[in-house]
């Protein structure tokens, strides 16, 4: 037995240390990778040892078998068969508790047994709307990701001597730069031979996309004084980012790192670290690990002290987590399933705003009986957790997007995931309206009524889009300007009704050939639902991008 141990013990090792090499599960009982780490390198080693006690018992008992019809003396168990019976029941409540506990801890600490405090794991702070700076349009990030990919590749597409060494990674992440809205992206190995052939030098640059101009940067460190980056994601073996980290620090549980630059412009990835409340439940921040990628040395932060420059702490799937948790289980989980009352989840996606210097997550906040409307907006700074819900009704995200794409639906632009902007005082869908990848508009939505749209060239602006924004937010709106809107006379030379989602639109054509669109409301009930051609009215309207909005009528 011992020769065939001291045969198998260096490939066990082997085996165990490649399994860690390769998975890089981290040594901490809360999280699921190690008890998969365990079970994949102690379990077979318990599961032979379990084989062989059976079978020398099976042996023992065959031969007591064998010997009592032979009318030979019986072997009676001694020390040899309690040895083995009793490793059997060690390797059996081994194994049980390797699959076992995992399993019960999740079950314990579910959210079923404790919906209190899954929703209470974020702290929710109601704030009127104008918590929301006054859109500035240059920190608002009107250039989305997937535009960003494009103007990415385009300028890497330039740089003939690198674009066969290197690709472009797809992360650009989001963050607050030099008084602005940025998304930044590093350079990556392009295979295997590539890394070999320019690991020594690491990778040499990263990509910066101006969000409010689509400016893109091609950064080379050099030109900033620094060496390349050699333990980025895309390295291999020991330059590998994730195995530098894991080697680091064996028994953090982190997440997929985030590319940041702080205001030097120097390169970070940035590790989040997690806990559990048992095995796999509960998952919280409680810090990040910031790697610096050219010396590849590392500090770990607690939460209380994350640099300020720092912009993505918190990922924003954990974010959207606990925010459905904490507007579903304030009443328990199986409210949360079967009642549903007064249970709010957020909206089917999620943009960026910038807010005193950090990246703030946004949502809509909406009923689990509804999808139709918001019931609000959600908040949530991914640096410092401080999340902040605003109560504003309205439409929702999708219905904004398809009421923009209604206004420009002869050219089949789509629009992009809104943001949400503070325009004097009243919430607005911002977005931009493309066709096959590129920006072709913008268009505005009042938040409020989604009716109220507005829409401009790309070429035309930001300002100018603002100005009909404001214009268009009504006669009643404190903040529109007296000379913008204009009061006419008219003769109906015909009436259309159009329903769009629930909502009348009447479209009004007077005899001189103008044509005036008006959302039925019951201000205009008595004046709209009557109208009989040849009826002289007088309006008043803004007139935007040749589209004329009543804003009251006279009979």
């Amino acid at each position: 037995m011992k020769k065939y141990i001291g045969f198998l013990l260096p490939i066990y090792l082997v085996y165990v240390f490649g399994y860690f090499y390769v998975v890089l599960p981290p040594l901490n009982w809360h999280s699921p990778a190690f008890w998969q780490f365990v079970l994949f390198t102690i379990g077979p080693v318990l599961a032979i040892i379990l084989v062989v006690s059976l079978t020398k018992q099976g042996v023992q008992a065959f031969g007591n078998f064998r010997n009592h019809f032979a009318n030979q003396q019986v072997y009676e168990a001694g020390a040899d068969a309690k040895k083995w019976k009793k490793t059997t029941k060690v390797c059996i409540w081994a194994l049980v508790f390797i699959v076992g506990f995992p399993f019960l801890s999740s079950i314990l600490t579910s959210k079923i047994l404790h919906a209190k405090e899954y929703a209470n794991r974020i702290e929710i702070k109601d704030v009127k709307f104008s918590e929301i700076p006054n859109v500035d349009f240059e920190k608002t990030p009107i250039i989305d990701r997937d535009s960003s990919i494009r103007l990415g590749d385009k300028v890497m597409g330039n740089m003939t001597e690198w674009v066969s060494q290197f690709d472009v990674s797809q992360e650009y992440t989001q963050i607050s730069y030099k008084d602005s809205v940025y998304r930044v992206t590093p350079l990556t190995y392009n295979g295997i031979i590539k890394y070999f052939k320019n690991r020594k030098n690491g990778i040499p640059a990263y990509i910066t996309v101006d969000s409010t101009s689509g400016k893109t940067t091609l950064v080379k460190l050099n030109d900033l004084g620094l060496k390349g980056m050699k333990y980025v994601p895309s390295g291999m073996f020991n330059d590998n980012l994730m195995r530098h980290l894991r080697f680091q620090h064996p028994t953090e549980i982190f997440g997929s790192p985030s590319f940041e630059i702080d205001e030097k412009g120097r390169p970070w990835y940035i590790c989040s670290t997690y806990t559990y409340k048992g095995v796999g439940t509960k998952k919280s921040v409680t810090g990040a690990i910031f790697l610096d990628p050219i010396t590849g040395k590392s500090t770990k932060y607690d939460m209380s002290n994350i640099p300020t420059w720092a912009d993505r702490i918190l990922p924003e799937s954990l974010v959207i987590t606990q925010l459905d948790e904490n507007g579903s289980l304030q009443n328990g989980y199986f409210n949360s399933v079967f009642g549903q009352n007064g249970v709010t989840v957020t909206s089917e996606g999620y943009n960026y705003l910038e807010k005193d210097g950090d990246i703030w997550l946004y949502t809509g906040i909406t009923s689990a009986n509804s999808d139709e409307s918001n019931l609000g907006f959600a908040l949530v700074n991914l640096r410092t957790h401080e999340a902040l819900k605003i109560a504003t009704a309205g439409a929702n995200e999708v219905s904004a997007m398809k009421s923009a794409q209604s206004e420009v639906k002869n050219y089949g632009y789509e629009s992009t995931f809104p943001l949400l902007i503070n325009v004097q005082g009243n919430p607005v869908y911002l977005m931009s309206l493309k066709d096959n990848g590129l920006i072709k508009m913008y268009a505005t939505v009042s938040a409020v009524d989604y009716q109220k749209v507005a829409t401009v060239a790309s070429d035309d602006g930001l300002d100018t889009l603002l100005k009909k924004t404001i214009d268009l937010l009504g006669a009643d709106n404190a903040h529109v300007d007296k000379e913008n809107i204009k009061e006419s006379e008219i003769v109906v030379k015909s009436v259309e009704k159009v329903f769009i989602e629930g909502n009348t639109i009447y479209y009004i054509q007077a005899q001189d050939g103008n044509i005036f669109k008006v959302n039925f409301t019951t201000k205009f009930e008595d004046k709209l639902i009557f109208l009989k051609e040849n009826e002289k009215l007088t309006i008043s309207y803004i007139d935007s991008e040749g589209i004329k909005y009543i804003k009251d009528i006279h009979k």
